[in-house]
């Protein structure tokens, strides 16, 4: 199964990279600063608030599912963590690339192109990331418990809210690109969740004006006083 519904989620991302990725710039004009707290200011709402969800970072494993041009894996490298990186377009990876070397972590930083379902992981991660990934997957399930499987601490993804002012005008406009997108409710989310293996009890749903952003913390098997004592 790939991870798009066809290769036109590719095309759409390599002709989009450099738009995509200025959003999160910090050098703009009056106009763009504009346009950003109309129409972008979610994302990067969500951008902080994955940060702050994802806590300290030093010496952590990182996988970015989706990394488009790299812009959470390189916050995250920067604050010590070792990132790996993967998406289906390859323009975005190659601006994650050039970025990460501007910003003096690309020995920290990994970046690939390609379809996670396929990809053979190198080790378990302790915080996994799915932001703006399901935007663009028609059965999130598979690569839900996929992504389950290879956490160690905890997953942070973003699932778009169906019904939103914006929902429409998002759907015409990546139509007429020939893109398709998938929009949530927070029942939705929770269900599937459950049907990939995530514990229910340890799941926080957030509710940005556009986004969910679902915070699923992988708990630990309690180690029984009998067996700790066997072990010591």
């Amino acid at each position: 199964m790939e991870a798009v519904s066809e290769p036109k989620v590719r095309r759409y991302f390599d002709g989009e990279a450099e738009r995509f990725d200025a959003i999160y710039a910090q050098e703009k004009n009056l106009g763009q600063k504009m346009i950003d707290q109309l129409f972008r200011r979610v994302i990067l709402q969500r951008f902080r608030l994955t940060l702050d969800l994802c806590g300290p970072l030093n010496g952590k494993r990182v996988l970015d599912i989706g990394c488009g041009s790299g812009r959470y894996g390189i916050e995250m490298a920067q604050r010590g963590a070792t990132v790996v990186g993967l998406d289906f377009a390859p323009a975005m990876v190659q601006m994650a690339r050039r970025a990460a070397e501007a910003a003096g972590v690309e020995h920290l930083c990994s970046f690939y192109d390609g379809d996670f379902l396929s990809w053979e992981a190198p080790h378990s991660f302790d915080i996994c990331l799915g932001i703006g990934f399901f935007d663009y997957i028609a059965e999130p399930d598979v690569f839900l418990r996929k992504i389950r499987s290879l956490t160690i601490e905890k997953a942070v993804f973003s699932f778009p809210v169906r019904w939103t002012i914006r929902t429409l005008t998002r759907r015409v406009r990546l139509s007429i690109n020939q893109c398709p997108v998938y929009f949530y409710d927070s029942d939705q989310v929770h269900r599937l969740m459950q049907a990939s293996d995530w514990e229910m009890e340890s799941i926080d749903l957030h509710r940005l004006s556009r986004d969910y952003l679902v915070d699923a913390k992988v708990k630990r098997p309690q180690i029984s006083k009998a067996t700790s004592k066997t072990r010591r």
